[in-house]
């Protein structure tokens, strides 16, 4: 799956295409759990639209290790201040013990869940990962197929030739 940053404002992401999740810019530092849990606070003893509950959510549900933290600042949709296992830990315990209504990304993340689990994603991810692991993968590939091609317009050329004598 593909993250990438929304440059302008919106707690509610975008599909394109290829399903790619569009989200605004989280900045983890040493106010953010404040400021994230006040307003989520507010949302939930008020009647508003739960959109910080359910970016705080969703952003939940994408990080569950360090490596997530590195994939979504490589993104930009996540700066750290600090290491990537302090913002882990902050983010998924940011959202426990919080009830929420209506998760705004559902419909969305059923579209990627769709998506990713149908068939040509996973056969074209099982045909990269088992063929073009490595660049040197690739440059064997592409040469046997020039060679291949080279092959056959020889054999071509000389089947014409035998034709026409």
């Amino acid at each position: 799956m593909k993250v990438e940053y929304l440059p302008r404002f919106s707690w509610l992401p975008w599909f394109w295409n290829k399903p790619t999740l569009r989200m605004p810019k989280l900045i983890v530092d040493d106010r953010t759990e404040l400021f994230l849990r006040n307003l989520i606070i507010y949302e939930q003893s008020s009647l508003v639209p739960k959109y910080v509950t359910t970016y705080a959510w969703a952003i939940g549900m994408l990080i569950e290790t360090p490596e997530d933290v590195a994939k979504l600042a490589k993104s930009e949709v996540l700066v750290t201040v600090s290491s990537d296992q302090n913002a882990r830990n902050l983010i998924n315990n940011i959202c426990k013990e919080v009830l929420y209504g209506d998760f705004f990304y559902h419909q969305k993340w059923q579209e990627l869940d769709d998506y990713y689990n149908s068939y040509w994603p996973n056969a074209a991810a099982g045909l990269k990962r088992t063929y073009f692991s490595s660049p040197w993968n690739m440059i064997d590939a592409l040469f046997a197929g020039i060679v291949l091609f080279v092959l056959t317009v020889v054999q071509t050329i000389f089947a014409v030739m035998a034709e026409n004598p």
